[in-house]
């Protein structure tokens, strides 16, 4: 155990693995299971800050995520209960006292977990923070990480439900953004106290918690240095309209009984129900994301206002952004109806596309993925996960790195998943993260694990203000390749993407395809439209 007094608070933490970790520590607390996150300024009594705290309401990925998606298990222990009230907090990990002649404050890196603003990974093993922070001191450039992880911001219904009578009421919605905003606006507030630089803070995220980071950016005021994006950007998933949400909200009163009940007693009972009857009844298919309000989110992000102008406040106060994707991201629609199509696969996306695009435009669309009516269905599964990924990630990732009006990383994760199951050889969606945090190094043979440290190298440097390989510009257009045929290499492209990644930009320029229109297409098509 160790304790830290602050003139806030005192902590007591614990050590391990050459780390120092304050684990739960409440970041905001909450009048009631809607409201508005109210930022912590004080701790009255000494914090005890050795264990996870309670996560907020949602379906738990992390035991999903390693037998599906990642395809091995590092842990199965059981999560931390769910709460509705208790659900904000923060988790730092910094390193043991490095020496009394190292007095300087340390970069601080704040990540934001996915699971589409539906679900979470609570305490999952795979992004536990020990082994990247080890391995910063070990490179030279330590830094502390904060995680806003164990679905520590509020998810789903709690996050993300809003129609006209909840805002009557005085709720505005949108929690899953405020709370993300107070965990960001709590490290600028205290992390001084725990060793850290708060002037020098990156942001970073994956798949949902990229479009996190990425969304923050529309705060007028500034919240962190840098930014990271993972795999997800808000072209990804996109915002809800009001009318969308307002059909959102009345699908949750249906399916808890609420249809004919008074607005005062629909409210209380979204106030008072417990987590685990609340997450038991809400359908899986209900779209619960983030709404245009018009103040947190402003406005949908899309292709053809990125290849304008980028007129978001956070690029005149977050200095550089890093962004990525994996080469086969789109291995996770998957799990989010592909899987449900692969029966005649090629036919389908055809008459799919051809509805929504016109027969030409899907016709030069699939075409150029080798995809036709009568291809085997194997065979167009492969070429319809890499089409999946250039619309959903490597395009939106693509255009971001291109409109970014400051300083701009690109990197591509093509390492392959090296674990038995069907996604074996595959860059999955997430598998960067999971090879950044080290914690799969145990099963992973000595090339994976070049990679991993690589990754990881190149991701704290960033942190700490060092370029971590030539930049992405409107000349060079440099991008950064981790894993495939060798560790790490930097690449020039004639295009926007390397190989497979350029297609769909070449099939707009020549007119062919409307990567807006492409986007929406694609989200009808798992939809089964």
């Amino acid at each position: 155990m160790t304790m830290l007094s602050t003139p806030f608070g005192s902590f007591k933490g614990k050590r391990a693995d050459g780390v120092i970790q304050y684990l739960g520590i409440p970041y905001a607390t909450l009048k009631d299971q809607l409201s508005c996150p109210e930022m912590v300024q004080s701790y009255e009594e000494v914090v005890d800050a050795t264990e996870y705290g309670p996560r907020a309401p949602a379906p738990d990925a992390s035991v999903f995520e390693q037998k599906s998606l990642i395809q091995a298990v590092i842990d199965e222990t059981p999560s931390p209960r769910m709460s509705g009230i208790e659900c904000l907090n923060v988790n730092i990990t910094l390193p043991s006292p490095i020496g009394p002649e190292n007095t300087r404050k340390l970069p601080v890196m704040v990540f934001i977990h996915g699971g589409g603003f539906i679900m979470g990974s609570s305490s999952a093993p795979y992004f536990d923070s020990t082994r990247l922070v080890s391995l910063s001191v070990e490179l030279g450039t330590p830094v502390i990480v904060v995680s806003i992880k164990d679905s520590s911001y509020r998810l789903a219904v709690l996050g993300n439900l809003t129609s006209s009578e909840l805002r009557a009421a005085g709720y505005r919605g949108n929690n899953a953004l405020r709370d993300q905003k107070c965990a960001l606006q709590w490290v600028q507030s205290h992390i001084e106290a725990f060793g850290g630089d708060e002037r020098n803070v990156t942001a970073f995220g994956v798949s949902a918690g990229s479009v996190a980071v990425l969304t923050q950016l529309f705060s007028t005021e500034p919240l962190f240095t840098r930014a990271i994006a993972m795999s997800g950007t808000p072209i990804m998933l996109k915002p809800l309209s009001v009318a969308r949400a307002e059909a959102t909200y009345e699908s949750i009163i249906e399916a808890l009984g609420l249809e004919n009940a008074s607005v005062e007693k629909r409210i209380q009972r979204l106030l008072t129900i417990s987590a685990e009857e609340l997450v038991e009844k809400t359908p899986m298919t209900a779209r619960l994301a983030p709404y245009l309000d018009g103040r947190i989110l402003p406005e949908a992000v899309t292709f053809e206002k990125l290849a304008s102008t980028m007129d978001i406040p956070g690029t005149k106060w977050c200095k550089q952004l890093m962004i990525g994707d994996c080469r086969h991201d789109g291995s996770v629609t998957f799990f989010m109806g592909l899987g449900s199509h692969i029966r005649n696969l090629g036919s389908k996306l055809y008459t799919s596309f051809s509805a929504s695009l016109g027969a030409a435009s899907a016709t030069s669309l699939l075409d150029a993925y080798g995809i036709t009516p009568s291809t085997a269905d194997d065979v167009v599964l492969q070429h319809t996960i890499d089409l999946a990924t250039d619309v959903v990630y490597a395009a939106p990732a693509l255009s971001y790195a291109r409109a970014w009006p400051g300083e701009r990383y690109m990197y591509h994760f093509n390492e392959g998943n090296p674990w038995e199951g069907q996604f074996k050889g595959m860059a999955i969606h997430m598998l960067d993260a999971t090879f950044l945090f080290q914690n799969y190094n145990e099963k992973m043979e000595e090339f994976g694990k070049d990679v991993a440290r690589a990754l990881a190298k190149s991701f704290v440097a960033f942190a700490n203000g060092i370029e971590p390989w030539d930049q992405f510009d409107q000349v060079a257009r440099n991008v950064k390749v981790f894993g495939g045929a060798e560790v790490e290499r930097t690449v020039g492209s004639n295009g926007w993407g390397d190989g497979r990644r350029n297609t769909l930009f070449r099939l707009a320029e020549e007119g062919k395809v409307n990567l807006d229109g492409l986007s929406v297409a694609w989200e009808e098509f798992l939809a089964g439209k």
